[in-house]
């Protein structure tokens, strides 16, 4: 067995954070993923391309 295989036999994946749906969602035109309330307080408009 070569070192790397033993160095990714010990690595254990943390666990996932949960978050709620529809918190996070992305803009159409740019692809920016945008926190929900900052897109509602800016009246849906996508701060980075104002799409």
């Amino acid at each position: 067995m070569s070192w790397i295989e033993r160095i990714k036999s010990n690595i254990t994946p943390t666990r996932k954070a949960s978050i709620p749906e529809g918190v996070w969602t992305k803009c159409d035109s740019c692809g920016q993923v945008l926190y929900r309330a900052e897109l509602e307080r800016n009246l849906e408009v996508c701060p980075k391309c104002d799409h």
